[in-house]
């Protein structure tokens, strides 16, 4: 019963002392919060027998002093060392770019900007073709090298929010577009690149847009139209658009892309 008690607290102070350690660091991460939790379980485990190993009299909820003192010095120091063997070694992670500052890049072969993912502004209303032009853009960046598609976000960078698709759900609220937008590549692009999808939301000039960053599949990823009917287009992004390749291209591309 102790070590079990012993191992739990080890996790929950791994963790609240691995993000901890995060917020001590200065400058940009490049671990996730879950990398950064193993680091800092890691380091807290370390730290807590190092302490528990020197050992003083005085307690503090039972533990030793020293134990505790040594799972936020250990959570610090192994994050510290892991950020510094990612730098040596040259596998650091690329810094994650507010969505402000992806903007202000203008797009790219791996950013593009859609001023809408449901809503035609034209005719005000729901466009199926819009939210096929999305599903295009996220296979694009699958079969690529991945990117960033920001949603509420005009051509020459002004966000516009994201109000007009919101107002298209049965409620008007971030939870129900997102639901609606991973739904929507599931049914488009499969389950499994589904995952390979991340959405959030955030502030630009006090607007919300949603932001998709796409990792690169590990294999071609190909579109089918919504409704059971069986297209298999494959799309790539190409300079700063999304191009569909024909079958001799496809061909090509996976030998030179994917070996």
């Amino acid at each position: 019963m102790q070590i079990a008690f012993l191992f739990f607290a080890v996790l929950v102070a791994g963790t609240v002392f691995g993000w901890l350690a995060r917020v001590i660091i200065p400058g940009r991460q490049p671990l996730t919060w879950a990398e950064t939790t193993i680091v800092g379980i890691v380091g807290s485990g370390l730290g807590a027998m190092i302490g528990n190993w020197i050992g003083v009299d005085r307690e503090v909820l039972g533990f030793s002093i020293w134990t505790v003192v040594g799972s936020i010095l250990g959570s610090v120091l192994v994050l510290a060392l892991v950020l510094v063997v990612m730098d040596r070694l040259g596998v650091r992670q690329p810094e994650r770019l507010d969505a402000a500052e992806i903007v202000v890049g203008g797009e790219t072969d791996r950013v593009e900007f859609k001023q809408t993912a449901r809503w035609n502004t034209h005719t005000k209303q729901r466009d199926e073709k819009i939210e096929m032009v999305i599903a295009k853009t996220v296979a694009g960046f699958l079969n690529a090298d991945g990117g960033t598609l920001i949603i509420g976000v005009a051509d020459d960078g002004s966000p516009t929010g994201l109000s007009n698709d919101l107002s298209l759900g049965r409620v008007a609220d971030h939870d129900r577009f997102q639901l609606w937008l991973v739904d929507h590549i599931q049914r488009t692009l499969g389950k499994t690149p589904a995952t390979r999808i991340t959405v959030t939301f955030e502030p630009i000039d006090g607007i919300d847009i949603c932001r998709v960053d796409v990792e690169p599949s590990d294999r071609p990823v190909f579109l089918d139209e919504p409704g059971g009917k069986r297209t298999a287009d494959f799309y790539v992004r190409i300079g700063n658009s999304t191009r569909r390749l024909l079958p001799d291209e496809l061909l090509r591309y996976r030998e030179d892309h994917w070996g």
